[in-house]
């Protein structure tokens, strides 16, 4: 049994942890502020990642489309006093059951395979369930990795993932 559990946050939370996302983060791959908060009021979700003592240990934005199904983990971050020891993993697995109803997880890896950070990031997401998926996906100019975990979804949406992608793009 986990010690950690999953809170959801608001348009306050979104505020306080941007530091977090500027430390983890490159300015092209980081939301603006009202990127952030016009994602809010579309369906994006900020989950905090809590300790047993409600300490606050990490972050993940997700995006979500319900017309697809799909949840997109856009941005995720364990604070640097906790990392280590699997929480990353933990809140992994902590995401996936909090949209167990859903038809999968996708999340991009940039940079992929060039920068060895991205190596070790796209392996790490590979022990905890996630595959690539086949397509030539480019982010802000970079070769990027999409990755999927399904949950009730197909096993394979190498054939739709541009579809289900584009949903969370902005119209």
């Amino acid at each position: 049994m986990s010690i950690y559990h999953i809170e959801r946050g608001g348009h306050a939370d979104m505020k306080r942890i941007y530091p977090m996302m500027e430390f983890d983060f490159h300015d092209w791959e980081r939301p603006s502020h009202l990127e952030r908060q016009l994602a809010m009021t579309r369906g994006a979700e900020l989950l905090l990642l809590k300790d047993a003592h409600n300490v606050e240990c990490g972050y993940a934005v997700m995006l979500r489309s319900k017309l697809t199904g799909y949840v997109l983990l856009g941005w995720l971050g364990v604070y640097p006093h906790v990392r280590g020891n699997g929480i990353g993993g933990q809140f992994l697995t902590l995401i996936r059951e909090h949209y167990e109803d859903w038809q999968g997880i996708l999340l991009e890896v940039t940079e992929y395979p060039e920068l060895e950070k991205a190596r070790k990031l796209h392996a790490f997401y590979q022990r905890n369930g996630y595959g690539d998926v086949a397509c030539h996906y480019i982010l802000s100019g970079r070769d990027t990795a999409l990755m999927y975990m399904p949950i009730k979804g197909a096993g394979d949406i190498s054939s739709v993932a541009r579809s289900v992608v584009l949903r969370y793009c902005p119209q």
